[in-house]
C-alpha cells in the first residue's frame, strides 16, 4: 500500500506543477506587457514628436482595436474596434506601409467609417504605421488637432518608434510561445505519469480482484459485491485512458502553438540525447497551420538536429521559428564542422552522384522534394563557423469570404 501511496503522491504533485506552470505563463507574460510598451510609444509620440493624440490598436481576430489612447478628450476612440482595410488604421494593418492624411475627414485615401468618432475630438491630422513583423500585429498613430503638415521627417521618426513597438511585440509573443510549449511539455509529461502510475495501480488492482473472485466462486454475495467492484475498476481505466489521450494531444491539429510546441521538444529532447547547449527561439506568433506543413517543419528541424548529433560535433544550436509576410520558416544553425558531403544551398551534394551515401544520407534529398512540393525551399549552408538549415514555406491561403 505504500508504494500506492507514493505513487498517488507523484501525480498529485504533477498536476500540482501544471497549475504552477500555468501561473507562472501568465507572470512571464506580464513582464512582457505588449499594452506597457505600446503605452511609453504613445507617450514618446505626444512628448517627443508633438502630436496632440497618440494611439495604439492591436489585431485581435479580423479587427484592429485601439487599447491604447494618450490625449483624447473624449472615450468614442476607446477600445474602438477597426475592421482591416477601414480608416487609417485599418488601411496600415492591411497594406502593411504607412499612411499620412492631412486632412482626415476630406481625404480620398481612406474610407470614412469613423469620420464622427474622429471629428468628435477635433482631429485635422492624422498618421499611421504598422506594427509587427510581416503580417501588421498593430498600429501606431499620431494626431493632430491642427492644420500642421505632417512632414516626412516626422514620419521617418514615428517609423523607428514603430520598429521598436514591433521588437517589443515580437519579443512579447516568443515569450508567449515558449510558455505554451512548456505547459504542452508538461502536460505530456503527466499524461505518462498518470499512464505509468496511476494505470499500473488500476492493473495491480484488477489481477488482485481476479484472484479474489476465484476464491470467492462458492460465496454467491461476495461474488457479486467482486463483480460490481470490478465493473467500477473498468469505467476507471477507461476514465483514466480519455483523461491520458487528451492530456497528450490537447491542442487541435491547426493550433498556431501546436508547432512551436513540437519544435520545442524536438530541441530539448536532443539537448537530452547529447549534451549539446540547444535553444529555441520564436519570434512573433505562430500563424495556423495545417497537418502537413506542420510535420514538414518539424522534420526539417529533426533532420537537422540529426544531422548535428552525427557529424558537426557543434557546442551549441540555436534553432528559430519565425513567420515572414506569407512564409513560416524554421532555422538551425550550428557552430559544428559540419559535414563534407551535406547538400548545398543549391540543394546539390558536394560529392557529386554519391548523394546520401553518407553524411545527410537519404533524409536530406528527401525532406527537399517534401517542402518543394509544398511550394517552399530548403537551404543548406557551410561555412567556416557553423551550418546553418533554413527551411521556408509558404502559408495556406485564407479561404476566400
Amino acid at each position: 500500500m505504500s508504494g500506492h501511496s507514493e505513487r498517488e503522491q507523484e501525480v498529485l504533485e504533477g498536476l500540482d506543477l501544471l497549475f504552477r506552470l500555468d501561473t507562472e505563463r501568465e507572470q512571464r507574460l506580464s513582464l512582457l506587457d505588449t499594452h506597457a510598451v505600446l503605452r511609453a510609444v504613445a507617450d514618446r509620440i505626444r512628448h517627443e514628436h508633438g502630436f496632440d493624440i497618440a494611439l495604439a490598436g492591436i489585431v485581435e481576430n479580423r479587427d484592429l482595436v485601439l487599447r491604447i489612447w494618450a490625449g483624447t478628450q473624449f472615450d468614442a476612440l476607446h477600445d474602438l474596434p477597426i475592421p482591416l482595410g477601414l480608416g487609417v488604421g485599418g488601411r496600415v494593418a492591411a497594406v502593411g506601409r504607412p499612411v499620412v492624411v492631412g486632412d482626415y475627414c476630406r481625404s480620398d485615401r481612406i474610407t470614412h467609417d469613423f469620420d464622427s468618432q474622429v471629428s468628435r475630438e477635433r482631429v485635422t491630422g492624422m498618421v499611421g504605421l504598422p506594427i509587427g513583423s510581416g503580417s501588421a500585429r498593430g498600429v501606431i498613430y499620431g494626431a493632430q488637432r491642427n492644420a500642421t503638415e505632417i512632414s516626412d521627417r516626422t514620419v521617418d521618426a514615428l517609423g523607428r518608434l514603430s520598429r521598436l513597438a514591433t521588437l517589443a511585440v515580437d519579443v512579447a509573443d516568443g515569450a508567449a510561445t515558449l510558455a505554451d510549449s512548456s505547459v504542452a511539455a508538461e502536460r505530456r509529461r503527466i499524461a505518462e505519469s498518470l499512464h505509468d502510475s496511476v494505470g499500473a495501480m488500476l492493473f495491480g488492482i484488477g489481477s488482485s480482484l481476479r484472484q479474489l473472485q476465484t476464491e470467492a466462486r462458492e460465496t454467491p454475495y461476495v461474488a457479486q459485491r467482486l463483480a460490481l467492484i470490478e465493473h467500477q475498476l473498468s469505467l476507471a481505466g477507461s476514465t483514466l485512458r480519455d483523461s491520458v489521450s487528451r492530456l497528450r494531444d490537447a491542442r487541435g491539429e491547426s493550433d498556431p502553438g501546436r508547432l512551436a510546441a513540437d519544435v520545442a521538444e524536438s530541441v530539448h529532447s536532443f539537448q537530452l540525447r547529447t549534451g549539446v547547449l540547444a535553444s529555441f527561439v520564436p519570434v512573433g506568433r505562430t500563424p495556423e497551420l495545417d497537418p502537413e506543413r506542420r510535420a514538414v517543419l518539424v522534420r526539417a528541424v529533426d533532420e537537422a538536429l540529426l544531422n548535428v548529433e552525427k557529424h558537426a560535433r557543434a557546442r551549441s544550436v540555436v534553432v528559430t521559428l519565425a513567420a515572414c509576410e506569407d512564409r513560416l520558416s524554421v532555422v538551425v544553425m550550428d557552430d559544428g564542422v559540419g559535414c563534407p558531403d551535406a547538400a548545398d544551398d543549391t540543394g546539390k551534394d558536394h560529392a557529386g552522384d554519391s548523394a546520401g551515401a553518407v553524411g545527410t544520407g537519404a533524409g536530406l534529398p528527401a525532406l527537399r522534394t517534401r517542402v518543394e512540393r509544398l511550394g517552399g525551399s530548403l537551404r543548406l549552408v557551410q561555412e567556416e563557423d557553423g551550418t546553418t538549415l533554413r527551411c521556408e514555406v509558404p502559408l495556406p491561403r485564407p479561404a476566400a469570404s
